[in-house]
């Protein structure tokens, strides 16, 4: 009688721990089957965003494209007043609010480098009063001069409209002075006019740019730096 008592025991643990395990596994197989659905989700909205950034970057390569174009025009057209001494186109093309600034080098010294407002533009060439543009490199004089013959030393002193090297936002070769363009300019575009040399003798020691730099206001982009660079000491 004992023994049957056990063996009804016995089986009855037994079918409880088989609807147990049963039990487990369907849960388990629809856990399972609930996570493989997350996961197909999470990879669909995966592809989705990286179709969606894919297409944001080509939009963003398109506008910056488009955004060149519109300077590098700007900027030729800005060499050639400069190289006609054309001040009143020249003007035409200055920040409205910001006016212009004229550094002699690429170390730009917000202290002493000269601003004019885009009313004293179209005088500069006609003015006879000696400025101070800042310091000449490796001496420290103060260079005093009026603006036609800072024009010829620190501006147009090459055919830079004939440069063989124009780029975007790039530097092209760099002296031992420091460039703090992107500091001074935080949100400027800078096209820049480079003669990598000019006699093969100094080899390549004789290089010279000219910088313009644009910073956009409204829809429009304005010149708000002209910046010459040559090596310095």
């Amino acid at each position: 009688m004992e023994k049957g008592r056990t063996v009804k025991l016995s089986v009855a643990v037994i079918i409880t721990l088989l609807a147990v395990f049963i039990s487990s596994s369907v849960v388990y197989f629809m856990q399972q089957q609930t996570f493989q659905s997350s996961i197909q989700g999470l990879k669909a909205q995966n592809e989705q965003l990286t179709l969606e950034v894919n297409s944001l970057k080509k939009d963003s390569s398109g506008l910056n494209n488009e955004r060149r174009v519109v300077i590098q025009e700007k900027a030729d057209r800005i060499l050639l007043a400069m190289k006609n001494k054309d001040m009143n186109a020249l003007g035409s093309f200055v920040h409205p609010q910001k006016g212009l600034r004229f550094s002699p080098y690429t170390n730009i010294n917000t202290s002493t480098d000269l601003i004019f407002p885009v009313a004293g533009i179209s005088s500069l060439f006609s003015d006879n009063t000696i400025y101070n543009w800042g310091k000449y490199d490796g001496s420290g004089n103060p260079i005093d001069l009026i603006f036609n013959d800072y024009y010829a030393k620190f501006i147009y002193d090459k055919d830079f409209l004939a440069a063989p090297q124009i780029s975007y936002n790039e530097v092209l070769q760099r002296g031992n002075m420091i460039n703090n363009i992107a500091t001074v300019y935080p949100q400027g575009v800078t096209i820049e006019y480079h003669f990598p040399g000019f006699e093969e003798q100094y080899k390549g020691m004789d290089w010279e740019s000219l910088k313009l730099v644009f910073e956009q206001s409204g829809t429009d982009w304005y010149l708000v730096g002209i910046i010459h660079e040559q090596w310095t000491i």
